[in-house]
């Protein structure tokens, strides 16, 4: 019975990931291409354009996905925030624009108690600092903590073709950034929303770029091996560990250990440069401990092991069991209950098994999809000529698949050497004389098209809780938002009570605010009953008093 149980569940997540975003019109488009082939239709060979300033093109090709997002923004907007971990991404961004790594405790700190945030010891959020950094030079340039995502966008895009030159020609990293720029920087989530995806894909995509430099890997041209090379590369490795030391430590440690232990076992070789690498680590090391002495007391304490203590959450990882928390707020203690849930996925061998489709899609449908997964029946002749990138991409797929959670941001670090295998993969089936490449990026040009188009004329284009896609990413509920600009344009300042929601399922949070609370134009409580909210009140004399009621569609606000 219970292997009857593992194989419905399976056949759940396959569904689960065939049935979002457009996958079953490319899967149709893909049988179509099939049954041409198998009555003799064959694409014929288009050669590549040559560049004759390649690395110049490749900036542009990366500026020019920003300018096109940009020139999108009639269609789709700015994007607002609605998701737990963006709220508190945005707190700390917040946090650190006003002068401060964190916030004192709110005298009624328990009116303010959300999720992936801490009320004591202080007021921060649980999460490391490194993509908050940009949001904030995003919002001191220019007003917009979004002008700090695109430019982690671009960013990362210009690293991903250096990073790919070690490996291939230049032509093909060329591909790779096209690829990369039609999957990540339209319609995806880490550009329409502030997880922060880009930041760490970044310190990956150096991490594997030094790393085919100095393992000399580089094919179609040599690479120079002199002193001053190598501890320039070492430099740069450095500089890529430590960005992802900022962002996604555990994912990033784990992604790159094949890459610090290959470079290790000929450490006589090596050794200068690794003691360069470890220079930018150790300063990282540093500041990171400099900035949770202030959080938590201790540099070996992380805001984020507080958040543990006090709320039981995250319960990502496999093997930390989950601590037994009792939470007296229904929406917290609802949460506590869907961590647990999340962490029962990766518990035994049985539940690994049963549930590993359901988070292994999530990665799939967002780096893949049917369109680029057509590439991978070559993956056989990468092993054979490349397989250090297949080694390479060991350590991210191990750190998601000890996870109980799944959100393709997790696997950030390696999605500059994803993109290498599918383009190496590309290169074979070019080599073998099937000429298909050239349709990938015609595909998800075309998707992205259809989900623009659909979503500009009121037609559906993604699922209901559908919030890590690559192209069709749901822009949520925005109640909040709204009765938020219906405020502003109210004199005085506010503060607004909200109700407990009742719906189990949505672990959605309307408690979230600015670093400094007393300060903000509107602030949100949570309703904690008639005494403790005539104590706020009161706190707030000067204020004008709301009530919101998210249960109801569209959500209410009325004067308290």
């Amino acid at each position: 019975m219970r292997l009857l149980e593992v194989l419905l569940f399976t056949l759940g997540g396959l569904w689960q990931g065939i049935r979002q975003d457009f996958n079953l019109l490319e899967i149709i488009v893909l049988l179509g291409f099939v049954v041409a082939w198998r009555k003799g239709w064959r694409p014929t060979r288009v050669p590549f354009i040559t560049m004759p300033r390649p690395a110049l093109a490749a900036v542009v090709l990366a500026l020019g996905f920003v300018a096109l997002r940009l020139a999108l923004i009639p269609l789709m907007p700015v994007p607002v925030p609605v998701v737990t971990d963006e709220f508190s991404h945005l707190l700390l961004a917040d946090t650190l624009l006003h002068g401060r790594v964190s916030n004192p405790v709110h005298p009624f700190w328990p009116h303010f108690e959300s999720i992936h945030i801490l009320m004591q010891p202080h007021y921060v959020s649980a999460y490391f600092p490194g993509h908050a950094l940009w949001l904030a030079a995003g919002r001191l340039v220019t007003g917009s903590v979004w002008a700090g995502v695109l430019a982690e966008c671009a960013l990362f895009l210009i690293a991903l073709y250096w990073m790919l030159c070690g490996w291939m020609p230049a032509r093909w990293a060329l591909f790779g950034v096209l690829l990369a720029g039609l999957r990540f920087a339209i319609g995806s989530y880490w550009i329409n929303a502030y997880h922060g995806g880009f930041l760490p894909a970044l310190g990956g995509a150096l991490v594997a770029g030094a790393f085919a430099r100095l393992y000399q890997v580089g094919r179609g041209h040599a690479l120079p091996t002199s002193r001053a090379f190598r501890l320039l590369e070492g430099l740069v490795l450095g500089i890529g560990l430590a960005i992802l030391a900022s962002t996604r430590p555990v994912e990033g440690a784990l992604y790159s250990i094949p890459f610090v232990a290959l470079l290790a076992w000929n450490f006589r070789r090596n050794a200068l440069t690794l003691v360069v690498a470890a220079v930018p680590v150790l300063l990282c090391a540093a500041a990171l401990g400099d900035y949770f002495s202030h959080i938590t007391g201790c540099p070996f304490v992380t805001a984020y092991q507080i958040n543990q203590k006090t709320y039981g959450w995250p319960m990502t990882l496999a093997f930390i069991k989950p601590p037994q928390i009792e939470h007296h707020n229904s929406e917290l203690a609802r949460y506590y209950e869907y961590e647990k849930t999340e962490h029962q996925r990766v518990e035994g061998p049985i539940e690994f098994l049963q549930f590993l489709t359901f988070r292994i899609q999530e990665y799939w449908r967002f780096f893949l999809g049917p369109v680029l997964t057509v590439p991978l029946i070559m993956i056989g002749r990468v092993w054979r000529g490349r397989r250090l990138l297949l080694i390479g991409a060991s350590g991210g797929l191990f750190a998601i698949l000890i996870e109980g959670g799944a959100s393709p941001h997790y696997l950030a670090p390696a999605a500059a050497i994803l993109i290498a295998i599918i383009v190496e993969c590309c290169r074979h089936l070019r080599a073998s004389r099937v000429y298909i490449v050239k349709f990938l990026p015609l595909a998800m040009a075309a998707v992205l098209t259809l989900r623009i188009g659909a979503q500009t004329i009121g037609l559906p284009y993604t699922q209901k809780v559908n919030f890590q896609s690559w192209c069709c990413r749901v822009e949520g509920n925005h109640n909040k938002a709204r009765i938020a600009a219906a405020l502003d344009l109210i004199p005085g300042n506010h503060l607004v009570f909200v109700r407990a929601k009742t719906d189990e399922y949505n672990l959605l949070q309307w408690i979230y605010n600015d670093a400094d609370i007393d300060a903000s134009r509107i602030v949100w409580a949570r309703d904690l009953g008639p005494e403790s909210n005539a104590k706020l009140v009161k706190y707030y004399a000067a204020r004008r008093v709301w009530i919101v009621d998210p249960n109801v569609e569209p959500a209410t606000c009325v004067k308290y």
